[in-house]
């Protein structure tokens, strides 16, 4: 009985491992002006491949306006919390919907106190694949000689590329050699 009890802890440890979900975060901000505001989400999708190396296959996911109109249809796998105008905790779950999140941008809708010219915030996502995170997106310090911190945010735009079937080797690697170490004290417990 008590080798069964050994079996029984080793296959639910097993077990555990497989289900753990390793979350990413955001990555160092970058701030940037433009002359003009860059557009619709496709050129905002370009102008992040063109200026940032981002994949030719990134995707616009989901923009949310400041004064609650959207844009894309991947609304309902984004969570964003309005702390106050310049802002927002964000968080993502894309587990089935083909994505993986890659970058977030955002904007501020007062030109004036920027020189007249457009600032923007891009987030990279960093650690581990995007498909599960959580960040918080803000204005703060200077660009280009002005004060940015508590610019409010005029919208949040989501990006993400598809994701393939090829599974994470690192993570694979580890649970077949605790599945496999695994079934190795379990034959040694029955053979004794």
């Amino acid at each position: 009985m008590n080798k069964i009890k050994y079996i029984a802890a080793v296959l639910i440890a097993i077990a555990g491992l497989g289900f753990q979900q390793a979350q990413a975060d955001l990555g160092p901000v970058t701030y940037f002006l433009t002359p003009h505001p860059i557009g619709s989400p496709t050129d905002d999708t370009n102008f992040l491949i063109a200026n940032f190396g981002q994949e030719s296959d990134l995707t616009s996911l989901f923009k949310l306006n400041s004064d609650g109109t959207t844009a894309g249809s991947f609304g309902s796998f984004f969570t964003i919390t309005v702390i106050s105008a310049s802002d927002w905790m964000v968080s993502w779950n894309l587990t089935g919907s083909g994505f993986t999140l890659e970058s977030i941008l955002i904007k501020d809708g007062s030109p004036a106190h920027s020189g007249g010219q457009q600032l923007y915030g891009f987030y990279p996502v960093i650690n581990n694949e995007g498909t599960i995170g959580a960040g918080t997106v803000q204005f703060s310090g200077t660009v280009g000689g002005f004060n940015i911190t508590g610019k409010a945010i005029s919208f949040i735009e989501f990006f993400g590329s598809p994701t393939t079937a090829v599974p994470d080797g690192g993570t694979t690697v580890m649970l077949l050699g605790a599945g496999l170490t695994g079934l190795g004290l379990v034959r040694r417990f029955l053979k004794h």
